[in-house]
């Protein structure tokens, strides 16, 4: 009898020490996935403040940058990375080294030492031409997205000036409210009012990041209704309904101008694929002409003359509205 108590016991005793181990671990483990949770929202909500300091004191360095007055501050300030400048004024050298560097390397390569020199020379001027084209390709695709915003951004101007508004609250409105990047160049344009700058300052800086005749047609506008005091609204809903006008005129020129344009394009690159068409097909044809030393420097002034009237023809079928 007392065995069998004893052994009762015992399994009794075992039972609780399982149980209370499974219910420790239980316990455990939900605590530690709330816990786990707990932490994990924590991180999510500490990325969130790092990203907004982030972006702050990224728009407080634009805003508060000193401009640069050389030409690659300029393309720099049009195309909005100002804080870039040093950063772009290295890759600019670094561009024009390795554009020579190429171009020297190249000919030893295929075994033509003697446009080595050529290669130097124009190989620095095709690296700072290549890497300015670039910026200038950055500069018009932002520069095309404010015009193409500009009508819509004022019209909000005209609800805010009919409403009664100053021209600094409908900065103010359009800072908040202007899709991007428009929005950006009023929202420092705002701070820069709020701190002291005059407002002809601050629209002749304007007018210099945003190289659109729109926007210097606006800047005029809105002076002269300071100086003699026009109804600045209408004016602007005129300016409005004339850049509407201007983007019809465009798109009808370039649908009358896309005929010339292909053709310009193809007789461009006609002389570069028969040449090219020529190696592959009958080698011995042509390759006599490109071992003869003269023959290539010959070649060479050639691709660059066709490329001169390629880009003539281009420019001849191309219309500013």
């Amino acid at each position: 009898m007392e065995a069998t108590v004893n052994n009762s016991i015992m399994y009794w005793s075992t039972f609780a020490a399982i149980f209370s181990v499974f219910g420790i671990g239980a316990l455990y483990l939900i605590g530690r996935k709330r816990w786990t949770e707990e932490l994990h929202r924590l991180e999510k909500h500490q990325k969130k403040m790092e990203e907004k300091a982030a972006l702050a004191a990224e728009d407080s360095e634009n805003i508060f940058l000193q401009e640069k007055t050389d030409y690659l501050g300029k393309l720099l300030s049009q195309a909005g990375m100002e804080a870039k400048y040093k950063q772009m004024k290295n890759y600019w050298v670094m561009s024009s080294i390795g554009g020579s560097v190429v171009l020297v390397i190249l000919p030893l390569v295929f075994g033509a030492p003697e446009l080595s020199p050529f290669g130097f020379v124009f190989g620095l001027g095709a690296g700072a031409f290549g890497f300015i084209a670039y910026l200038k390709y950055l500069v018009k695709g932002r520069q095309d997205k404010m015009t193409a915003q500009l009508p819509q951004v004022l019209e909000s101007m005209v609800s805010s000036l009919k409403a009664g508004s100053p021209v600094v609250e409908c900065f103010k409105l359009l800072a908040e409210t202007a899709p991007d990047p428009i929005r950006g160049e009023f929202k420092r344009a705002l701070v820069s009012l709020q701190l002291g700058k005059p407002f002809r300052d601050v629209m002749h800086e304007m007018s210099t990041r945003i190289r659109t005749p729109d926007f210097r047609l606006l800047t005029q506008a809105i002076f002269i209704s300071q100086d003699v005091g026009a109804n600045l609204a209408d004016v602007v809903a005129v300016i409005a309904d004339a850049i509407r006008a201007r983007f019809r005129l465009r798109d009808f020129l370039n649908s009358l101008t896309a005929q010339g344009k292909a053709t310009a394009v193809f007789i461009g690159c006609l002389p570069y694929f028969i040449t090219g068409m020529t190696l592959m097909i009958t080698p011995g044809y042509i390759t006599p002409f490109l071992n003869h030393p003269v023959a290539r420097i010959v070649f060479i002034g050639l691709m660059i003359w066709e490329f001169i009237g390629a880009w003539i023809l281009v420019k001849m079928t191309t219309f500013e509205v």
